[in-house]
């Protein structure tokens, strides 16, 4: 069994990024949602923005431009939107 590494592509760890979620209300299916700025989604090297795997734009105006995703695993997902296999 091969073992990879994963390597984030911003500075932000899942767990750092899940604290900051905002809760929104639930989908038309009662799955649950959140928003995260698209702030913490920017590369740490160049710190331009970037859309992650499994996730809508939000288009609301009440916190701005982000991210929602609809999950159960919130930390989980962002995990792996966010992984990155060398």
């Amino acid at each position: 069994m091969t073992t990879a590494t994963i390597h984030f592509v911003t500075k932000f760890t899942p767990a750092e990024i899940a604290e900051q979620a905002v809760r929104l209300n639930n989908d038309v299916n009662g799955n649950p949602r959140y928003y995260i700025s698209a702030m913490m989604f920017r590369h740490g090297d160049i710190g331009t923005e970037f859309r992650p795997q499994y996730c809508r734009k939000y288009t609301g105006k009440r916190y701005g431009a982000g991210w929602v995703f609809s999950s159960y695993s919130l930390e989980g997902d962002i995990r792996d939107a966010l992984e990155v296999t060398a």
